[in-house]
């Protein structure tokens, strides 16, 4: 890149902007009709060189800058070069022309920019409950001092001039909208864009609930609940039943007899059996039952079965 080059010959500065580490040409504008003796280039009102013109031969130049010595140059019609430049080139420059009725100055401002480079943007995306996908993008170059003016475009008519922004997206009611962060200065330019649709769709893996799995587990968990349910019940009915057969009546009563007595009376015990145990055991005197039971004998003699009628006087 050669530079800019510029002329003025007015009163009021040029603004010329200048890319560090390249150079630049300031020109100046010499009056018309009027012929030059010497030129005096100025750096923030102080001379920095001084050029003799001649009207044949070489004109005569003297650096009163040394610092700027080796960085400054200058063409046949006397415009200054300054090369390699430096963010300490910054400042008013000045051409002062001497002609031989008057004296003419051009006045610039030169600024020193970096060019852009290294364009990042960030972003924080989240899901909320109504699944609205909330983006927060943050846009930065290198340097920061570089910058003139950092914004998104939006749209062809909507831009936000600020770095970060801040963006609802919903597959339900958003298309697919691409923001573009573009940071600017007067020596360049870079941009950068992202996709709202794109950004969301990581994201929906990631953070969206997945109910399916509710849906699978939740039946088999009370089909497990029932069916143990109904399982406990069958054995529980099982065992009351199997309880209450072995254990039989309540009361099985086994007679014993002892004797007849001469006046008709059968003397007999009633025992209760061990619930624990299948045979019966003769229970103790306390625990026995006596029954009287007294046999009316007809005038034929028949055979007198005492255990018989104790029996049918127990039932």
């Amino acid at each position: 890149m050669p530079g800019n080059a510029v002329s003025q010959s007015s009163s009021t500065p040029l603004i010329v902007n200048g890319v560090l580490g390249e150079s630049v040409t300031l020109h100046p504008k010499f009056p018309a009709k009027e012929t030059v003796e010497a030129i005096t280039w100025l750096y923030n009102g102080k001379s920095i060189t001084f050029i003799k013109a001649s009207g044949t031969g070489s004109p005569l130049i003297q650096v009163t800058d040394p610092k700027r010595r080796e960085r400054m140059n200058f063409t046949q019609s006397y415009s200054l070069q300054l090369s390699n430049l430096t963010m300490a080139d910054t400042g008013s420059y000045g051409a002062q022309i001497t002609t031989e009725t008057s004296t003419f100055l051009s006045t610039y401002i030169l600024k020193i920019f970096r060019q852009l480079r290294n364009m990042q943007v960030t972003n924080d995306t989240q899901l909320s409950e109504n699944r609205t996908c909330k983006i927060h993008l943050t846009c930065s170059v290198e340097n920061p001092n570089d910058i003139v003016s950092l914004r998104w475009q939006v749209s062809e008519n909507t831009s936000v001039c600020e770095p970060n922004l801040t963006i609802f997206w919903t597959p339900e009611n958003s298309s697919e909208q691409s923001y573009t962060c573009i940071a600017e200065n007067p020596v360049s330019n870079l941009s950068f864009s992202v996709s709202a649709q794109r950004l969301c769709e990581g994201v929906k893996i990631n953070k969206l609930p997945d109910t399916r799995w509710i849906m699978i587990v939740v039946p088999v968990i009370c089909i497990v609940i029932i069916v143990s349910f109904l399982i406990w019940r069958k054995r529980r009915g099982s065992l009351h039943l199997s309880t209450q057969q072995t254990q039989g009546p309540e009361f099985t009563r086994n007679v014993e007899y002892s004797s007849v007595s001469p006046e008709n009376t059968v003397y007999a015990w009633v025992t209760h059996p061990n619930k624990d145990m299948e045979i019966p055991r003769r229970m103790k005197n306390d625990d026995s039952v006596t029954i009287y039971s007294t046999v009316n004998h007809s005038k034929e003699s028949k055979p007198i079965y005492p255990r018989a009628t104790a029996l049918d006087n127990v039932m």
